[in-house]
């Protein structure tokens, strides 16, 4: 897509210089995907204590192929 916006020329230059990309689109595009990780990271972090799972595969596993085995 392109899109045509107004960044100021020293946060330009920081960006390229912290990124190292070679051009501004790479590095704006670097920036975008690197912030959208962080966020995602940031909101399965933020789920911490709300929701329970259970660890115990094994028995679910167990659970599963006995009853699969029951029904032949």
């Amino acid at each position: 897509m392109r899109t045509t916006i107004n960044i100021r020329d020293d946060l330009m230059e920081a960006l390229l210089t912290h990124t190292k990309a070679k051009t501004k689109t790479k590095a704006i595009e670097l920036s975008i995907r690197e912030y959208i990780e962080k966020k995602s990271i940031e909101d399965l972090v933020s789920l911490s204590g709300k929701i329970s799972i259970d660890s115990d595969w094994q028995k679910e596993e167990e659970a599963e192929l006995s009853e699969y085995r029951n029904h032949r």
